[in-house]
């Protein structure tokens, strides 16, 4: 199980470049000069990509399951990440995301929804803010700060959910379904995979769900960056799939195996001190 995280984040990256690249073919290819969508290839394959993502996560995940691997319910063991290393990653997706923050509301002052996305960059910074901090908290032997912590972890669920708004605002008046689907899809996943992982903060988390969540997730985030938007967004979006990773890859990495139900062979026998069959 040591090489198993890398394996699966390698293929969630994979999927993840794939899916943006025939994306990029089908807004290159699939579209006239008017904006309007025309018969290609590509508006098969973009949605045959992500289904193929979504069944080959499903499989790893069914994978666990049937080898008896479950992540850990309780927060700090199942988000376990220590090492310079994983601290290195945090703060980088952190500092990325308020970076993207800082600049979408530097370059969207004349955007009719510039109220609703001033509120969108405020979110997404305190998200790049918490997200290290809230992961570093799994790295001690208890939750101490655990309501801080829930909060944290769904500041970047209400940052997509009001993204989700957003973009329906800004797309209400479009008939060219096709130019907006990929980009409510990432959003769509990328918020289920927050609020999946979340969960562990709340005792409430379905580990193998959350799994397929932030996997699924990190791939769809990485496939709307080849859309045409914001730059802030494109960075939004960026550290999502970085922070939904590297979820991914502390689970996964902390995945424990339990035993058959009524398996007791490793259990030690104890002596009663011939007293064990006295009622």
């Amino acid at each position: 199980m040591r090489k198993k995280p890398l394996e699966i984040i390698c293929y969630v990256c994979g999927a993840g470049a794939f899916g943006v690249f025939f994306r990029w073919l089908q807004d290159q290819l699939a579209f006239d000069e008017a904006g309007l969508n025309e018969r290609s290839v590509f508006n098969l394959l973009v949605p045959v990509m992500i289904v193929a993502s979504a069944l080959v996560f499903q499989n790893f995940v069914r994978q666990f399951k049937d080898r008896r691997y479950y992540p850990p319910e309780d927060f700090c063991d199942a988000l376990f990440n220590p090492g310079k290393l994983f601290t290195i990653l945090r703060w980088m997706a952190g500092v990325i995301m308020i970076l993207g923050a800082a600049l979408l509301l530097m370059t969207s002052e004349a955007d009719p929804q510039a109220e609703m996305i001033r509120v969108l960059c405020l979110l997404a910074a305190l998200s790049g803010l918490v997200f290290p901090l809230v992961l570093g908290q799994a790295n001690y032997e208890y939750l101490a700060h655990e309501r801080l912590v829930r909060l944290g972890m769904m500041l970047p669920v209400l940052m997509y959910a009001l993204w989700l708004i957003l973009c329906y605002m800004q797309n209400a008046y479009n008939s060219v379904a096709w130019s907006y689907a990929v980009e409510v899809a990432a959003i769509i996943f990328a918020l289920l995979g927050f609020f999946r992982v979340a969960g562990f903060a709340f005792h409430a988390a379905d580990g193998h769900k959350a799994l397929f969540a932030a996997m699924f997730g990190t791939a769809m985030c990485i496939m709307a960056l080849a859309d045409e938007r914001y730059m802030g967004m494109h960075l939004i979006f960026l550290a999502s799939a970085m922070q939904l990773a590297l979820y991914v890859w502390v689970i996964v990495r902390n995945l424990e195996k339990k035993r058959p139900e009524g398996d007791k062979s490793n259990d030690r026998e104890v002596d009663a001190g011939g007293f064990e069959k006295v009622r």
